[in-house]
């Protein structure tokens, strides 16, 4: 679990880390190992660009330049979100941010945030993983390989400017020793691990443009307040007073609020496309991610290495996370899901719903696009104008590929991208 664990944080902010390497370039080297422990990659990134222009033949820079800047976006949008208290107001109700010791902790005295603002921060978080993206994309398919101490790494997640013990993300993915220390987590990331990660800027990218693309003004201005305690809404403004009173419910009024909120936030997710253009690019984006995940399997396959891999192929035996056997047999039941989602995406196959006999041409919701309705597609009317009759894809062929995942699919898929 603990190494389920050190994944999400990884992929999701830590690749980020990846900002150390140990090998043949001593400037990349050297420029990796400074930063990486003292947490500045602000400082970290604008030493590479110089780098990577300087030698734009070298693949390692290259490779460095897009860890960077993917650590760098992950960096950014966890202050701003510290900055406005990005979670529950109410203890006991923590919708994301954990209090304990070593953990990182709330924001106690949060600015206001308005609806602009958090579209702002998701817009800025795009521009920067796009940044990311193409630095990435300059590696190609030269030889890259930076030799990482994951375990050192140290990330601004609050913006004060310091690094003390909180910001020592590494012990968050690290076996510890009997002192409590952080024991080394190395990782040789390489050309593959690359296009692993500009699939994942891809990835993320989807995600914040599809928020981008709707209107959720509604649900900002009557339940955000679960999310942001100082949302300036219609709520908050005629909201009460009184956050430990308690109510006729049993619970305090913050806790109330929250509960409140969440059930609020449910019922008004009917959001509107307001940007055509950019919910098409969410499409283009899952598209890409499935066209560098195929070409990050091609070059695994070619690897005659085997060193400290952190997306190893059926052949290499030095992964860092070994409660993942990558199999043959898994790689192939993976790019056989990759190419049932291709399928579906340009509506070559369709998406099956539990309601009809009928499956969703997913290709139409992009080009034909309805307000997104959470609850009337999980029922089914939302689904309705997408209908038509063909090809689906099976319950028998998914349980085929998915069984070979020995029912730990879900952990495979968030690994492999």
């Amino acid at each position: 679990m603990k190494k389920l664990i050190s994944i999400v944080i990884v992929a999701s902010f830590t690749c980020l880390y990846q900002s150390s390497p140990a090998r043949a370039d001593g400037a990349v080297t050297e420029l990796f190992q400074k930063y990486l422990a003292n947490g500045r990659l602000g400082e970290a990134d604008e030493q590479m660009l110089s780098t990577a222009a300087a030698a734009p033949n070298n693949a390692d820079a290259q490779l460095g330049l897009g860890l960077l800047r993917s650590a760098r976006a992950f960096e950014k949008l966890s202050q701003s979100l510290y900055r406005y208290g990005f979670g529950s107001k109410s203890d006991g109700y923590e919708m994301f941010l954990g209090r304990g010791s070593g953990e990182i902790a709330r924001n106690e005295n949060p600015e206001a945030i308005t609806y602009d603002q958090f579209r702002g921060i998701l817009a800025a978080f795009i521009e920067d993983l796009d940044a990311a993206d193409k630095a990435l994309a300059a590696v190609g398919e030269k030889p890259a390989k930076l030799k990482v101490d994951l375990s050192v790494a140290r990330f601004d997640w609050n913006g004060d400017g310091r690094v003390g013990p909180e910001d020592h993300i590494g012990r968050a993915f690290s076996n510890l020793d009997e002192k409590g220390g952080a024991l080394p987590f190395v990782v040789g990331f390489d050309t593959a691990d690359a296009k692993w990660l500009q699939g994942y800027d891809n990835l993320l990218m989807a995600a914040a443009k599809a928020w981008l693309s709707h209107d959720f003004s509604e649900s900002w201005n009557g339940s955000f307040g679960v999310i942001f305690p100082r949302a300036v809404s219609t709520l908050s403004v005629a909201n009460g007073k009184g956050a430990d009173d308690m109510t006729m419910f049993g619970v305090n009024k913050a806790q109330a609020d929250d509960i409140a909120d969440f059930v609020t936030l449910i019922h008004t997710i009917r959001w509107p496309v307001t940007d055509t253009a950019m919910w098409g690019e969410v499409r283009d984006h899952l598209k890409k991610v499935i066209v560098l995940n195929r070409e990050t399997w091609a070059l695994i396959d070619k690897q005659t290495d085997d060193d400290h891999e952190w997306l190893p192929g059926p052949k290499q035996k030095s992964g860092v996370l070994p409660s993942f056997n990558v199999t043959p047999e898994r790689v192939q039941a993976w790019l056989a899901v990759l190419s049932q989602f291709e399928a579906a995406l340009d509506g070559k196959i369709l998406v099956p719903h539990w309601r009809f006999d009928k499956g969703i041409n997913l290709a139409r919701v992009f080009t034909e696009p309805k307000p997104f309705d959470l609850v009337l597609w999980v029922t089914g009317p939302a689904a309705l104008p997408y209908l038509q009759d063909g090809k689906a894809m099976s319950s028998g062929e998914w349980n085929q590929i998915t069984n070979i995942f020995e029912g730990n699919f879900a952990a495979y898929a968030f690994y492999f991208n």
